[in-house]
C-alpha cells in the first residue's frame, strides 16, 4: 500500500465521509437486513465509515481495521463511537482474523491506495463466512472531477492524483475483482456528485491539494510554483458561489461469498 496524504487535518475525512456516506448508505440498502451481523471494516481510517456501517447496518458488532496506527488510536478517542464499534491495527493484504469471522466485510476508498488490490479482495473472501456479503466502495479517478466555468486547478489535481494513486481505476475494475475472487450473486452501481449550492466538494479538494502537493512536488510529480498555483486555484473555486463542480464518478459493488 502506497498512502500519499497526509490527513493530520481531520477536516478532510469528516468532508469526506459527509460527501460520501449518503451513497454508500444508498448503496447498502441492496443489502437483505443485517440486523445482528459481525461486520469488518477493512481500512477504517479516522474510523467514519466504521460508524456509518454500525448505524446502518444494525450489526451488533463491527471492527474497524486500519494499517496506520496512529489513525487507530485517533478513531478510538472519538466520542460518537457506538459501545459496539471498535478499532485495531493490521494489514488489509493480511487480516487477522480466522477464515469466515463476519457476516460482511467492506472497505470504501482502499484499493485505490493498494498495489495488489486482488490480494486485499481475496482476503476479503477469506474472512467472509459462506453466504456472507462483500461490499466494496471505490472511485475512478481516470475521470476527472470538472466544473463550469473550467477550472485549470483541478486538472492539475487529476494529473497529480493519477501519479500518486496505486489504483486510479479501482472503481470500474470492482466487478472484475469480485469475479476473480469467486463471489457470486454480484450487484453494482455507479455515482456522482454535481454541487452548485454547497462547498463540500470544492473544499474537500482545496484540502486534498493540501494535504498532497508538497508530496507531489517533493517527488517531481509537480514542480513547487505548479503545487503553489494548484492550492491557490483551489482557494478561488471554493471562494466562488457561482462555479458548479461535477466530481468523478464512484462505483460500488455488492457480492455474496
Amino acid at each position: 500500500m502506497s498512502y500519499s496524504i497526509d490527513e493530520r487535518n481531520p477536516e478532510r475525512q469528516q468532508l469526506l465521509a459527509k460527501l460520501l456516506d449518503p451513497p454508500t448508505r444508498a448503496a447498502l440498502g441492496h443489502l437483505p437486513p443485517m440486523t445482528g451481523a459481525r461486520v469488518l471494516d477493512v481500512g477504517s481510517g479516522q474510523g467514519n465509515t466504521t460508524r456509518c456501517l454500525a448505524e446502518t447496518l444494525g450489526a451488533d458488532e463491527c471492527i474497524g481495521i486500519e494499517y496506520d496506527s496512529r489513525l487507530v488510536d485517533y478513531a478510538q478517542t472519538r466520542p460518537d463511537n457506538p459501545a459496539h464499534v471498535r478499532f485495531q491495527q493490521g494489514d488489509a493484504t493480511a487480516l487477522p482474523f480466522p477464515d469466515a469471522s463476519f457476516d460482511l466485510v467492506f472497505c470504501r476508498y482502499l484499493l485505490l491506495h493498494m498495489t495488489d488490490p486482488m490480494r486485499v479482495v481475496r482476503e476479503m473472501m477469506r474472512v467472509v463466512r459462506p453466504g456472507g456479503f462483500i461490499v466494496a466502495y471505490e472511485g475512478d479517478v481516470t475521470s476527472t472531477t470538472t466544473s463550469h466555468p473550467p477550472c485549470a486547478a483541478l486538472e492539475t489535481i487529476h494529473r497529480m492524483l493519477l501519479a500518486l494513486f496505486q489504483n486510479p481505476a479501482a472503481g470500474r475494475r470492482l466487478v472484475h475483482y469480485l469475479r476473480e475472487a469467486g463471489a457470486t450473486e454480484i450487484r453494482a452501481g455507479a455515482w456522482t456528485g454535481l454541487e452548485y449550492d454547497t462547498t463540500t466538494i470544492k473544499r474537500m479538494y482545496r484540502l486534498t491539494a493540501e494535504a498532497t502537493g508538497p508530496t507531489a512536488a517533493a517527488n517531481g510529480i509537480l514542480t513547487a510554483s505548479e503545487a503553489e498555483e494548484m492550492i491557490a486555484g483551489l482557494i478561488r473555486l471554493e471562494a466562488d458561489d457561482a462555479s458548479v463542480v461535477v466530481k468523478f464518478p464512484d462505483m460500488w459493488a455488492i457480492a455474496r461469498r
